[in-house]
């Protein structure tokens, strides 16, 4: 097992996820919640996901005016507004992708020998969207995050992991798989019939492995 699975293994196991849904009039009101336990101390984990040098070892290139009230963009991905900071226990940005603005909060707060990094994400989506893919359209990629900053704390990665080949290895996609699952775990937990909950996660799967689209 490569060292990738080895951390996408214990992130599946170890993270805790939720998900709020509110349906309102042309759109599902969504909150998705993950956090998972680092081995590292507050001031060190905080740095990893604010320093821009580190930030491109485990997420992606980040530019931008990194201050309250600053824009940032990510490299072929999203940008947005930083609207708070509370160095080093978290910060809130806007997310703004396809067209789409939504909240972005992280907060880390040490637990045991390490740091609990919480991420919230919450937005409204339209029905169609999220009837066809459920929280996992949104909640795969951010454990793709989660897994690339325990990797790179792991054992210093120099990439992103969606960048690496393990990605796209049979590993790589048994971790879209086991992440698609545990997102309608999450839904299940919230209410979502499960029928319908394995049925979203299922074209998830197949979003993510290049099967299917949007």
């Amino acid at each position: 097992m490569s060292e990738y699975s080895a951390e996408a293994d214990r992130l599946i196991t170890a993270a805790q996820r939720s998900v709020n849904v509110e349906r309102q009039d042309a759109a599902a009101a969504t909150v998705l919640t993950a956090s998972h336990v680092y081995p590292t101390d507050v001031d060190d984990l905080w740095d990893a996901i604010v320093d821009p040098q580190r930030l491109a070892r485990w997420f992606g290139p980040v530019s931008g005016d990194f201050q309250v009230g600053g824009a940032y963009a990510v490299e072929g991905n999203a940008s947005g507004t930083i609207r708070t900071c509370d160095a080093p226990t978290g910060f809130s940005a806007t997310w703004e992708f396809a067209g789409g603005t939504s909240e972005l909060r992280v907060t880390l707060t040490p637990e045991g020998d390490g740091t609990r990094l919480t991420l919230q994400h919450a937005g409204d989506v339209p029905y169609e969207f999220y009837d066809q893919f459920g929280p996992g359209a949104t909640g795969v990629g951010w454990d793709n995050a989660l897994l690339g900053l325990a990797a790179y704390l792991a054992f210093d990665t120099q990439v992103p992991v969606e960048s690496t080949e393990w990605a796209t290895s049979s590993d790589g996609l048994a971790f879209i798989r086991s992440s698609a699952s545990a997102w309608g775990d999450a839904a299940i937990a919230a209410g979502e019939p499960e029928e319908v909950a394995r049925a979203s996660a299922e074209r998830t799967v197949a979003f993510f492995s290049g099967v299917g689209q949007v």
